[in-house]
């Protein structure tokens, strides 16, 4: 999944939640829950072919659209937050996105820095059980049924901050 969702789910979570602890665990099990239905997600191969290609080109598009996306979702969510006056809840809010997106931070690193052991099995675990062979033969194509997840968890996400 997009970053977009991930940025709102945890900041509906940390918006409503004013619990560290429950903040933390929602937000990590958001991150896998949204990871775990259908989805679009762009093709990161350049980030996750670096260490043994070191083509700075592909990792510098990743990483611009990472950035692209993860503005939009932080735009979004703080636009909303100042218009529905939530700035008291600021330090939840952003401690739910950063909780959110927590999950693919570690991933990027592992694929750039460290692929051995239990960072392997990390990887594992995010692309086997999480993105499932049917996703990955999907990935990178966009079909009603993996658009319209992410647009759903957005809408979601926007009333709850609304509300």
């Amino acid at each position: 999944m997009f970053l977009t969702p991930h940025i709102l789910v945890g900041a509906a979570i940390g918006a409503k939640t004013h619990n560290l602890g429950l903040i933390i665990i929602l937000g990590i099990v958001s991150h896998f829950i949204l990871d775990k239905i259908p989805h679009w997600d762009y093709i990161n191969s350049g980030l996750r072919d670096f260490r043994e290609t070191k083509n700075f080109k592909f990792l510098f598009m990743d990483l611009f659209k990472i950035g692209v996306d993860g503005l939009i979702g932080l735009s979004i969510a703080f636009l909303i937050i100042h218009q529905s006056h939530q700035m008291a809840n600021l330090l939840f809010i952003v401690l739910g996105i950063f909780i959110s997106i927590l999950p693919d931070i570690l991933l990027g690193f592992v694929h750039l820095f460290a692929r051995r052991g239990l960072t392997q099995k990390y990887v594992k675990f995010h692309h086997q059980f999480l993105h499932s062979a049917e996703l990955k033969q999907k990935e990178g194509k966009i079909t009603f049924l993996n658009i319209s997840t992410e647009i759903l968890a957005i809408i979601i996400s926007i009333i709850i901050l609304f509300s």
